[in-house]
C-alpha cells in the first residue's frame, strides 16, 4: 500500500477516535463482538484472550469513539502470519484463529474500521460473508490472505463510503490451495465511488472483459492491485480517462503476452508506480514506457524482454527504482548505465539487473548514483574484480552480485564506508575475502551470503559483531579451523545457517534450543564432533551428514517442525527412537552409514514420510512392518543392512507411491512378489546380494514408470520434488530430497544427489534367480541401468532386447545364457558398459555403431568359449572355430551313438554266448569255431 495513502487513511480514523480508555462500551456492541468471539473455534495467538469483562472499549483489537462510546474499529490482523515470510513453517499457530465470522457484527452500526487478514475464518466452499455488505459506514475493509472461496459477494457495492478495500487472495492462488476466489460481475465497484484502495490480487477475473472500463469509473482510485488475476488483455478504448488520480498500478503475475502500446496504463500521466513484473510479455520494450514521464517506480522483472535498451526510458528523470530483472539486455554493464538517463543517476535508490545477461566490468564512476540503496546484479557475466567505487555509496543497504564471475579481492575499503549495509551476497565468485581478523565492520548485516568464496583458513573472526544476522551462508569458503566460542551466541537470532563443505572442527553444544528463530540448519560436511543436541524449537530443516558426530540420537527432540532430518555418514549409534514416528511433518529421514542397530520403531499413527534413507546401518529383522504406516513414502533405502525374510506382498497396497527401493546386500530371500509390480511409480529396484530365489515375474511390463523413456520424462514429474500437507492444516509445503545416494551403475558406485530422480535402473544381481529372462523386460523402454548378473539364469537373451534404447548399462554376465547375440544390440545408441561374460554364448559378435565405443569391450565377451570376431581374438572363419562347431554337434551326435551301439553290442554279445554253450552242449565245435572267428573279423 501506498505509504501517503496509508497514513491518510489511519489519520481519518485517528480524527474520529481517541483514546479508548476514555470511552465505555455499550452493551448490544459488547454482545456483538461475543457473538464473533462464539464463532471462533481456534485462538492460539491469544487475539481474543482480553475479550471479557464489561467494557469492550479495553478490548484488544477493539476501538470506540469518544464522543459516542460506539465500536468504530476491530483490527485483529494476523501480523505473524503476515508479515513474516517463513511463519507457515513455524506450527499452525501462525495461522491465527479458525472458525466462522458472526453475522452478529451487524450490530456494530457505527464500524468505520475492520481487519480479519491472515485469519482462518473461512474453508473450502464458503464465500466472503455478503452480510458485510451491510456494514454502510464502513470506510476500511480488509479481509486479505483469508480462506475463503466462492463468489465475491456483490452486496459489498453496498458500502459506498468505503476508500480502502483489500480482498487480496493471492497467497492461495499461488500456493495451490483448493480455495479460490472469483467474480464474474464487477458492475458493484462503480458504487463505491470514494474508493482510494482497491486489491483483488488472486481474485479470478478471467470472466470479465470489461474490466478497465469498470475500473476507470473509479475517479478517486489512487491504488489498483490485480495480481494473478488472469485478466483478460485486450485493446479496451476509453471514450473518456476518469483515473485522474491513479498513483500505483500493479498486474504482476497475469500471463500479458505483449505490451501493446494502445493500453490504457500507458497514458495515464499520473502513474507513479507501475508494476508488470512476471508476465510472458516478449519483444522490446514498448517506446511507450518513455512518455510516462511521472512514473518513480518501474517493475518489469520476470518477462521475456529482450535487447533492453535503456534509450527507451531516457525521460524518465523522477526514477526512483527500476527492475528488469530476467529479461534479455544483452550488453556490456557500462554502456547500458550510461543510456540510463543521467537526470536520474543521482535519484535512483534501486536498481535490478538480475539475470539479465549483461558483461563487462562495472564502472569506476558507479559513486555517481549517489542515492543507491539497493544493487542487485546477480546471475549475470560480469567479470573483473569488484571496484574500490563501490564502497562510496554509503546509503547502499542491499548489494548483491552472487553467480558472476568476478575475481580478485574484497578488502576493508569495499566496505568500510557501508555503514547502512543490510545484505550482502557475494557468492559463487572467485573472490578472496582479505580482512583483518580484527576489523570492526561499522554495518549491521541481516544476510551474509559468501559460499563458493575464500575466506579461509582461519575462521572470519569479523562476523562476531554480526548480531543481526537472520541468513549466514559461508559454505564452500575453504574454511579450516575450529568453530569459535563466540559463534552459538552471535547467531543466536538466526533463521538460516549453511557453513557446510568446510572443515570447521569443534564440539557441537548439548542444546541448541535458544535459538528460537532458526529454520534451517546446513552444517554438512565438516569435522564436527560430539553428539546430536536437542534442536530449536521452530527448526524445520537440519542436515548435519558428513561429520563426526557419535553417540545416540537424544531420547527426546523438542523440534516438532522439523520436515528434514539429514544425519548420514557420521558415527551414530544405538537404536532409532521412537520419537520419529510423533514428529508430525517430517518428510525426509536420512540417517545412512552410520552404526544404527535394532529395528525401526513401531509407530502407532499414519506417518507423512516421503524419503526414509538407511543404508549402510546394522538395522536387522524383517522387512519393517511399520511402513505399513507410511503410505507417501516415495523412497525407501535399508540397503546394506542386515534384513532377512521375504519381501511381502503389502508393499503395493500399503506404499502405493513408492518409486526408488534399494534393499541390496542384506539376506532377504524367497522369491520377488509379483505384487511389486505393480508399484506404478516404481522406477528404481535395486534388490542385488541378497538370496532372493524363483524366476523374474513376466509381470514386469505393469511397471509404468520403467515404460517412460528420458525424452519423455518432464521436470514436474520428479518424483523427489513433492507437495504435502500438514495435519489439521490445509497449507501445502514443498519439499525435495537432495541428499547422495550411492547407486551401482556400470559396476561403480556413483553418488547421486536430486538427478536419482531421473535414474531408472533394475538391479537384481548376485542373487538365486533362475529360468529364462522374459520377453517383457523389453518393454521397460526407459531403463538406463539393467543388471542381472551371477545368478543362474538361462535360455537366449531376449531377441528384442534392442527396444531399450535409453539403456547405458547392460549387465548380464555369469549366468547360464546361450545361443547368439541378437545383432540389433548394436543399434542401442546410448550403451556405454556392456557386460555378458562368463556365458555359454555362441556366434559371431555384432560389430559396429555403438559396440564399437563401449568402456574395455574385450572383457564384455571373455567366458563364452564359441563366440567369435572382434573384439575377441578367435576367428569366426578359421579352423578352430570351425572345429569348435564341429566338435561341439558332434559331441552331441557320438554322446547318442554311443548309447544306441552299446545296447546293440549288449544283445548281440548275450545271442552269442547263448549259441555257443548251446553248439558245445551238442558237440558242433566247427560252427561256433567260425562262427566266432567271424564275429571277431
Amino acid at each position: 500500500m501506498d505509504a501517503a495513502l496509508a497514513f491518510r487513511l489511519l489519520l481519518i480514523v485517528a480524527t474520529t477516535t481517541s483514546c479508548s480508555v476514555y470511552a465505555h462500551c455499550i452493551t448490544k456492541e459488547r454482545d456483538a463482538l461475543l457473538s464473533f468471539r462464539a464463532g471462533i473455534t481456534s485462538d492460539p495467538q491469544n487475539l481474543l484472550a482480553s475479550w471479557s469483562g464489561k467494557d469492550c472499549c479495553q478490548w484488544r483489537g477493539v476501538k470506540c469513539s469518544n464522543n459516542t462510546s460506539h465500536v468504530i474499529k476491530v483490527d485483529l490482523r494476523n501480523k505473524f502470519f503476515l508479515d513474516d515470510l517463513f511463519a507457515p513453517f513455524y506450527s499452525l499457530s501462525f495461522r491465527g484463529m479458525h472458525g466462522k465470522i458472526s453475522p452478529g457484527l451487524l450490530t456494530l452500526h457505527h464500524l468505520k474500521y475492520l481487519d480479519l487478514s491472515g485469519n482462518h475464518l473461512g474453508g473450502v466452499g464458503i464465500p466472503i460473508p455478503s452480510f458485510l455488505g451491510s456494514l454502510r459506514r464502513l470506510i476500511y475493509l480488509n479481509l486479505s490472505c483469508m480462506d475463503f472461496d466462492g463468489m465475491v459477494p456483490p452486496r459489498l457495492g453496498n458500502l459506498s463510503k468505503l476508500q480502502y478495500l483489500d480482498l487480496d487472495n493471492s497467497y492461495y492462488d499461488y500456493y495451490g490451495y483448493g480455495n479460490v476466489l472469483l467474480s464474474e460481475d464487477m458492475s458493484w465497484l462503480p458504487h463505491l465511488p470514494f474508493l482510494r484502495f482497491l486489491d483483488m490480487s488472486g481474485v479470478n477475473l478471467s470472466a470479465i472483459g470489461h474490466w478497465v472500463q469498470v475500473v476507470n469509473m473509479l475517479s478517486n482510485l489512487r491504488a489498483l492491485h490485480l495480481r494473478r488475476c488472469k485478466l483478460v488483455f485486450k485493446y479496451t478504448p476509453l471514450v473518456y480517462r476518469n483515473l485522474t488520480s491513479l498513483r500505483m498500478v500493479d498486474l504482476t503475475n497475469n500471463m500479458i503476452e505483449n505490451l501493446n502500446p494502445t493500453y490504457w496504463f500507458w497514458d495515464a500521466g499520473t502513474i507513479r508506480h507501475l508494476d508488470l513484473s512476471y508476465n510472458m510479455a516478449v519483444g522490446p520494450l514498448p517506446d511507450a514506457v518513455g512518455n510516462m514521464t511521472s512514473l518513480e517506480v518501474l517493475r518489469l522483472g520476470g518477462n521475456n524482454f529482450c535487447g533492453v535498451k535503456a534509450k527507451t526510458l531516457k525521460n524518465l528523470c523522477n526514477l526512483r527504482e527500476l527492475t528488469l530483472s530476467s529479461n534479455s539486455i544483452n550488453q556490456d554493464i557500462s554502456e547500458f548505465l550510461q543510456g540510463l538517463p543521467s537526470c536520474a543517476w543521482t535519484k535512483l535508490e534501486l536498481l535490478d539487473l538480475t539475470s539479465t545477461n549483461i558483461s563487462g566490468e562495472i564502472p569506476n564512476w558507479i559513486n555517481q548514483w549517489t542515492n543507491l540503496s539497493i544493487l542487485q546484479l546477480s546471475a549475470n557475466r560480469l567479470v573483473g574484480s569488484v571496484p574500490l567505487a563501490i564502497g562510496s555509496l554509503s546509503k547502499l543497504s542491499h548489494l548483491h552480485l552472487d553467480y558472476n564471475q568476478f575475481n580478485g579481492s574484497i578488502l576493508e575499503e569495499h566496505l568500510s564506508s557501508l555503514v547502512n549495509l543490510k545484505e550482502l551476497d557475494l557468492s559463487y565468485n572467485s573472490l578472496n575475502m582479505m580482512i583483518r581478523p580484527k576489523w570492526n565492520p561499522q554495518f549491521q548485516l541481516s544476510l551474509a551470503y559468501f559460499p563458493g568464496c575464500k575466506m579461509g583458513p582461519r575462521f572470519p573472526l569479523w562476523i562476531q559483531g554480526q548480531r543481526d544476522v537472520s541468513y549466514f551462508d559461508i559454505s564452500d569458503a575453504d574454511i579450516v579451523d575450529n568453530l569459535p566460542d563466540w559463534f552459538w551466541s552471535v547467531f543466536s537470532n538466526v533463521t538460516y545457517l549453511n557453513i557446510s563443505y568446510n572443515q570447521i572442527s569443534g564440539r557441537l553444544p548439548r542444546s541448541l534450543e535458544f535459538m528460537s528463530s532458526a529454520l534451517i540448519f546446513d552444517l554438512n560436511s565438516n569435522n564436527l564432533t560430539g553428539m546430536l543436541p536437542q534442536l530449536p524449537k521452530h527448526l524445520v530443516e537440519l542436515d548435519i551428514s558428513k561429520n563426526c558426530l557419535s553417540g545416540p540420537l537424544p531420547r527426546k527432540i523438542v523440534a516438532q517442525n522439523l520436515s528434514d532430518l539429514l544425519l548420514s555418514d557420521n558415527y551414530i549409534s544405538g537404536a532409532i527412537p521412537s520419537y520419529i514416528c510423533q514428529l508430525p511433518f517430517l518428510s525426509v529421514l536420512d540417517l545412512a552409514k552410520n552404526r544404527l542397530v535394532g529395528q525401526l520403531p513401531l509407530c502407532s499413527k499414519q506417518s507423512f514420510i516421503s524419503a526414509l534413507i538407511l543404508y549402510d546401518n546394522l538395522l536387522s529383522g524383517k522387512f519393517p512392518s511399520v511402513l505399513q504406516s507410511c503410505p507417501d513414502l516415495i523412497l525407501l533405502d535399508i540397503a546394506e543392512n542386515k534384513y532377512t525374510g521375504e519381501l511381502p506382498a503389502w508393499i503395493v497396497n500399503k506404499l502405493p507411491q513408492l518409486s526408488y527401493l534399494r534393499l541390496r546386500n542384506n539376506l532377504f530371500s524367497g522369491s520377488i512378489p509379483h505384487q511389486l509390480t505393480e508399484l506404478q511409480n516404481l522406477q528404481f529396484l535395486d534388490l542385488a546380494n541378497n538370496s532372493i530365489s524363483g524366476s523374474i515375474p513376466h509381470s514386469l511390463f505393469n511397471l509404468k514408470a520403467m515404460m517412460q523413456d528420458h525424452y519423455h520424462r518432464e521436470i514436474a514429474d520428479n518424483p523427489l520434488s513433492w507437495s504435502y500437507s500438514r495435519p489439521g492444516s490445509t497449507e501445502i509445503f514443498d519439499a525435495k530430497y537432495d541428499d547422495t545416494l550411492e547407486v551401482v551403475v556400470k559396476g561403480q558406485y556413483l553418488d547421486y544427489t536430486s538427478n536419482i530422480a531421473y535414474m531408472v535402473c533394475l538391479d537384481l544381481s548376485h542373487n538365486n534367480l533362475f529360468g529364462e529372462i522374459p520377453n517383457e523386460i523389453t518393454s521397460l523402454v526407459g531403463l538406463m541401468s539393467l543388471n542381472i548378473s551371477h545368478n543362474h539364469l538361462s535360455g537366449k537373451i531376449p531377441e528384442k532386447i534392442s527396444l531399450l534404447q535409453s539403456l547405458e548399462s547392460l549387465d548380464l554376465s555369469w549366468n547360464e545364457l546361450s545361443g547368439e547375440i541378437p545383432a540389433s544390440l548394436s543399434g542401442m545408441t546410448m550403451l556405454s558398459k556392456l557386460n555378458l561374460s562368463y556365458n555359454n554364448l555362441s556366434g559371431r559378435i555384432p560389430s559396429g555403431n555403438q559396440l564399437q565405443t563401449l568402456i574395455d569391450p574385450a572383457s564384455s565377451y571373455i567366458g563364452n568359449n564359441y563366440l567369435c570376431g572382434p573384439p575377441v581374438s578367435r576367428n569366426c572363419s578359421g579352423p578352430e572355430v570351425a572345429r569348435g562347431r564341429h566338435d561341439e554337434h558332434q559331441s552331441d551326435s557320438d554322446v547318442r551313438y554311443l548309447y544306441v551301439g552299446m545296447a546293440v553290442g549288449f544283445v548281440l554279445g548275450l545271442w552269442l554266448v547263448l549259441l555257443h554253450s548251446y553248439l558245445l552242449g551238442r558237440g558242433e565245435l566247427l560252427i561256433s569255431t567260425c562262427l566266432t572267428s567271424y564275429c571277431a573279423d
